[in-house]
């Protein structure tokens, strides 16, 4: 698998993904290598999880850190593998180097990369074309969202909609150390790298108004910290920025939470979404289809301006508390019966062992 920067240790869904696809792969018999860029690696080369991590440096840059860096591996990979896994639009412009070496070859479109604002439009460009070569050269297409398998259904019938998967919530204790600006039950959250197109300049103009519970935004600007500090500035108190957090801080932000809050604008499958679905949490969403698609009735779609937002905000916060939960308890059940992980692994399974018949385990 390449195309992310690594699967551990650094925020983004593609990484999440990943870091979940993996090491299930591994158990249920495969060999598993996963190319990093070097420079996010904490662990460096090694074995983790049974997953091979390889570390391959790359030119680091907003805009060629990844073309740069799935150029190196693809060959490296199909070399050694019998199916090269590519994840991402950029990377899907590499999708013919292991189809010309002989190797089958599976890219997964995380979302429309092309449509994100951070982007300039020569990156838009060459994010699409990078989709559409993929469309017309890897042995197979997947696309995370029903909307983007439509689009990659214009190539032909080769794609297929697996959508990103969540596990089981294990709930963790409040620890008021870990967040003492913060009170259990009190907050209002939103996950997610800090960048234009998830809609959190709605938020914070929300807050101004917003008379209840701050908001809390967790996650860290990615190549847009010009536009994070920006958002920083122009926040009021009331809105809490902690930063990147991961593990068991972000499993305690998640399990006390009052609410999530996705206002997002561009999203493939979001993964912090279905997490805090699975934790239990009444959802408020932007009306964007890949968030219609994970939520079917169990949240709440705020359309429009940051005073819809404020006013769903407020709403939801007189909610009585069985409301609360039984709309919580009615998203963690879709999350586990349509979105677990046993089903995209079972479904990547079938795509690998269609693509190699009686599957040589290497992945």
């Amino acid at each position: 698998m390449l195309g992310l920067r690594a699967p551990w240790g650094v925020e983004g869904g593609v990484e999440a993904a990943v870091a979940a696809l993996a090491p299930r792969l591994v158990k249920a018999g495969h060999q598993v290598t996963v190319y990093c860029r070097t420079r996010y690696n904490p662990y460096g080369s090694c074995m983790r999880e049974g997953v091979r991590l390889v570390d391959v440096d790359s030119v680091y840059g907003r805009a060629s850190e990844a073309f740069v860096h799935t150029l190196l591996c693809a060959p490296r990979a199909a070399k050694d593998h019998d199916i090269v896994h590519l994840h991402a639009c950029g990377p899907g412009l590499f999708a013919p180097i292991p189809r010309l070496l002989g190797r089958k070859t599976v890219v997964t479109l995380h979302g429309a990369d092309w449509q994100r604002e951070k982007w300039g439009p020569t990156a838009r460009s060459v994010l699409r074309m990078g989709a559409e070569v993929a469309g017309r050269t890897a042995d197979a297409l997947v696309a995370v969202s029903a909307g983007l398998a439509a689009w990659g259904n214009r190539f032909g019938p080769g794609c297929v909609h697996i959508p990103n998967g969540v596990g089981a919530h294990l709930p963790v204790p409040w620890d008021s150390t870990v967040f003492p600006m913060l009170q259990p039950g009190r907050y209002h959250l939103f996950l997610g790298r800090l960048v234009p197109e998830k809609g959190l300049d709605l938020l914070v103009e929300a807050a101004r108004t917003h008379r209840g519970d701050p908001i809390v935004i967790t996650g860290g600007a990615s190549h847009t910290d010009g536009w994070a500090a920006r958002l920083r500035a122009a926040a009021p108190p009331k809105v809490i920025f902690t930063g990147s957090r991961f593990d068991l801080e972000k499993r305690m932000l998640l399990t006390h939470a009052r609410s999530f809050v996705l206002p997002s604008r561009t999203e493939g499958m979001p993964l912090a979404l279905l997490e805090a679905m699975a934790a239990g949490l009444p959802i408020l969403g932007s009306g964007i289809p890949p968030v219609r698609e994970a939520l079917g009735e169990t949240g709440q779609i705020v359309e429009g301006s940051a005073e819809a937002w404020a006013r769903a905000l407020e709403a939801l916060e007189a909610w009585p508390e069985p409301e609360r939960v039984a709309r919580g308890e009615a998203g963690r059940q879709r999350a586990l019966a349509l979105f677990g992980w046993e089903r995209a692994v079972d479904a990547h399974l079938d795509l690998y062992r269609r693509l190699v018949p009686d599957s040589a385990k290497n992945g």
